[in-house]
């Protein structure tokens, strides 16, 4: 534990308090202790059993299987707090532009899960990024049957929303503005039409096929609301280079071949051409695309977590144990990028590694 202290935010301790992880109890007395145990929740499957065994063995601390719960379970806004000054204090926050001002980027996305155990169940676990915060600002987990909208998560007036296609439905962008928010979204097809200022259908595709590799278009439109009336949006387009095009059509195929989806439409083929985002937003061409572009830095993280920490193993359906399973593994990533810049270890050699954070942090 001594090597690991040096790379906890200043104050580690103390926060353990304030954030009410730590109180009164007979077995957990210190921050140091209740890191100890939410480590060996975390690393070893989620078992609270396994988690109180383990502090017998190494800590000589006798705790049951339920105090390990309730303890692992009040923990989930210390550890965020930990994983958040963690990520700052190592650079591994993303810097915001200037030009945003105020504006907060939240990313919008979901990750489906299986539970372990005989009797599997798929989760959908629903999460608001906040891009230069580096935290999870909301969090719902919910079955595989709930959709994905923007409507389940609260907006700002300073928000700039930032999600994926499957988000990009009339319903959630009227959300998104009837909160003063804004949004860039890629943009869906078959969601819903668009149309010119004097109510005439647009044929998007004409607008795009002049373009030239990594050339964007600014095309002024508008959607149209049930009753009829017209509403302005902005679409910003990016012809993809070959290498990207590529990418996209091999993935297509392969989804079709596995009969994830239907054979796609031309149209759709060839839109995949290009990169299609819907905004609300008045920055320039290049600046949408940044904040398009910063989307994939949490595609990172959760790839991350998930291929090397097994986030996606999800142990419960409890929404504090949930967080406090995400946000262990967000703690742990983060501890991992600060030590592997400074020891030898490989990223690659995960079990090395791995076993050299758990056995820090026991000692």
């Amino acid at each position: 534990m001594k090597e690991i202290k040096k790379y906890l935010p200043i104050g580690w301790e103390e926060k353990a308090i304030e954030t009410g992880a730590i109180c009164r109890s007979r077995n957990i007395k210190t921050a140091e202790e209740l890191l100890a145990l939410n480590m060996l929740y975390t690393t070893n499957n989620g078992s609270f059993q396994l988690a109180s065994a383990g502090m017998e063995l190494t800590k000589g601390i006798s705790i049951n299987k339920n105090a390990s719960y309730k303890r692992i379970k009040g923990s989930w806004e210390w550890l965020r707090w930990m994983s958040k000054e963690l990520c700052k204090n190592q650079g591994l926050k993303i810097e915001k532009p200037s030009f945003l001002g105020n504006k907060q980027v939240k990313l919008v996305d979901a990750s489906d899960e299986t539970t372990k155990g005989e009797k599997k169940t798929t989760w959908r676990l629903h999460y608001v990024f906040n891009l230069f915060e580096f935290e999870c600002s909301d969090m719902e987990l919910t079955s595989n049957a709930e959709g994905e909208r923007l409507t389940r998560h609260s907006v700002e007036e300073d928000d700039i929303i930032v999600a994926d296609r499957i988000y990009c439905t009339i319903q959630s962008i009227e959300h998104v503005l009837s909160k003063k928010g804004d949004f860039v979204l890629r943009f869906k097809s078959k969601a819903f039409n668009l149309y010119d200022e004097s109510g005439e259908r647009m044929e998007l595709l004409s607008y795009l096929r002049d373009l030239k590799e990594l050339e964007s278009a600014d095309i002024r439109c508008h959607y149209k609301l049930p009753s009829g009336e017209l509403k302005p949006i902005r679409i910003i387009a990016m012809k993809k280079d070959e290498k990207a095009i590529a990418e996209s059509q091999r993935k297509a195929l392969r989804k079709v071949s596995k009969k994830q989806e239907k054979a796609v439409q031309e149209d759709t083929v060839e839109l995949n051409k290009y990169i299609v985002l819907a905004t609300s937003l008045e920055y320039t061409n290049e600046e949408i695309l940044e904040l398009y572009r910063a989307r994939w830095q949490i595609e990172r993280v959760f790839y991350r977590l998930k291929s090397l920490f097994g986030y996606g193993d999800l142990p419960s359906k409890n929404a504090d144990t949930v967080k406090a399973w995400f946000f262990g593994k967000l703690f742990l990533a983060a501890l991992c990028e600060s030590v592997l810049k400074t020891l030898s270890f490989s990223p690659e050699d995960e079990t090395v590694f791995l076993n050299f954070i758990r056995s820090e942090l026991m000692v």
